[in-house]
């Protein structure tokens, strides 16, 4: 079995810490009412952001790059400034600190290696975005684990569920992931219409970018090859069809690698996981039962 590469430093750009944690560090407190969003500034993350900025004292947004023909990521960057000039109090710190990570290494490893052998086996498409989305969640868990952050979370919602990496299957299956880490992981805009999270962007006077049919263009990061895997759906409403048994099955061979990319991560900074996460459950336990990510 092939040990998992981890790079030297995989952190592109950040406005606040990206770790506290190492061998000598002793392991993070865990904050009691701070939550990490995986953020591309499109309309519902954005609306995810508003909400949550609502309930934790502070908000951590990460964005990833894959490496393959993701690009302009610049107007997730101006799309933080806008939040944190209409959310943050005046005088105080900025609401959302945000922090800009490559997984290309880790999406290299979990897909891109074997793509021919797993398209083999799956004869889809679906397997190099939900390879990715994987990339994006494992790096989510590890910078919980590294930050003391006890919730993570996704604008994922019902409207757009048919991309593979937002199908119920797969949110269930992931969640399961980051239970096993010790993250407490929620999608609470999942049934939320997409008619309301633009009214709130809207209330805030936020940059709606070009809106084209039911897409508002130029306030994300481009994929390019999810434009074109989805283009049908998106020029003639016509679904991508996903068999869920498959989908599943990937994900559950796909988190043996993203596991093992987790115990080496950690090996590397000479941190014993089983403590860490024995020592987070041990804190979470004391903080008090899972909660609703969003309060009522």
């Amino acid at each position: 079995m092939t040990t998992p590469y981890i790079p030297a430093s995989d952190v592109l750009s950040s406005t606040g810490k990206t770790s506290r944690i190492g061998s000598s560090a002793g392991f993070p407190a865990v904050e009691p009412n701070s939550i990490a969003l995986m953020f591309s500034g499109g309309i519902d993350s954005t609306a995810l952001a508003i909400t949550l900025s609502d309930h934790y004292d502070r908000v951590h947004l990460v964005t990833y790059k894959n490496g393959y023909g993701h690009y302009y990521h610049h107007r997730t960057e101006a799309r933080v400034a806008e939040l944190n000039e209409k959310l943050s109090t005046p005088g105080g710190p900025p609401k959302f600190t945000h922090a800009v990570i490559s997984t290309k290494d880790y999406f290299d490893q979990i897909v891109v290696n074997s793509v021919l052998e797993d398209y083999k086996q799956y004869r889809s498409g679906f397997i190099w975005f939900m390879g990715c989305k994987m990339a994006m969640h494992m790096r989510s868990a590890l910078y919980c684990l590294e930050n003391g952050v006890r919730f993570m979370t996704d604008g994922s919602n019902v409207d757009t569920e048919e991309m593979v990496e937002q199908m119920l299957i797969s949110l269930t299956l992931i969640h399961h992931f980051y239970d096993d880490l010790t993250v407490e992981f929620g999608t609470p805009v999942y049934n939320v219409r997409r008619a309301e999270s633009k009214e709130l962007i809207r209330q805030y006077g936020l940059n709606m970018g070009y809106e084209v049919m039911d897409r508002h263009l130029c306030i994300q990061p481009t994929c390019l090859a999810g434009e074109l895997y989805y283009m049908p759906y998106l020029l003639f409403n016509k679904r991508v069809k996903h068999d869920e048994a498959e989908v599943a099955r990937f994900i559950e061979q796909k988190a043996e690698i993203c596991n093992r990319i987790v115990g080496e991560y950690f090996k590397r900074k000479s941190v014993d996981l089983g403590a860490l996460l024995n020592d987070r459950r041990a804190q979470m336990t004391a903080l008090g039962p899972r909660r609703a990510l969003v309060a009522a």
